[in-house]
């Protein structure tokens, strides 16, 4: 009985923690060529011969479906669908207030804004003052490149949680 207990203790530690990784702020560096998302579960790089443009909006257009991803009451992290099916990929702290910036890419939008207001300015100005934006002739038809490192994440959880489970039976 006391092992149950503990293993129960043990599978909420590790939610939780997991739980706070996914909330972990975004960090984003900007470069002439490339955008690079520093997230723990939807980590990507946006190379620039993909970006059509970068613009600031004031809401989201409405997300229909989440693909691969993390929506709490306002943050929405991860790979969503938007009406008319299209892929979009999300890193946003408050889905209810803009601005939010928008980063059109020959395949897909992305979408990102912090809490603060003046922080999504900051990161929108360091972007369309950096980002070498190319000709319609010089884009190249591509996806952005992400790490699906969610799925590994889910995978690696519930095999430590079997394991926890299968303990009482191997002692």
């Amino acid at each position: 009985m006391t092992i149950s207990w503990v293993m129960m203790g043990l599978i909420f530690v590790l939610t939780i923690i997991l739980l706070l990784l996914f909330k972990k702020r975004t960090g984003f560096e900007v470069f002439d060529d490339l955008i690079v998302i520093r997230d723990f579960a939807y980590p990507a790089k946006i190379p620039n011969y993909a970006i059509k443009s970068i613009s600031l909006v004031e809401k989201l257009p409405k997300v229909t479906m989440r693909s691969n991803g993390y929506g709490g009451l306002k943050t929405w992290k991860g790979i969503f669908r938007i009406i008319g099916g299209k892929r979009v990929l999300l890193y946003v702290e408050d889905h209810h207030k803009g601005p939010i910036i928008k980063i059109e890419t020959v395949r897909e939008s992305v979408y990102i804004n912090f809490k603060d207001r003046e922080q999504t300015h900051q990161l929108y100005d360091e972007m369309t003052r950096n980002v070498k934006i190319l000709n319609e002739t010089e884009l190249v038809d591509c996806r952005v490149i992400t790490d699906m490192r969610s799925w590994a994440i889910v995978v690696v959880f519930i095999a430590i949680t079997m394991v926890i489970g299968l303990l009482p039976v191997m002692i």
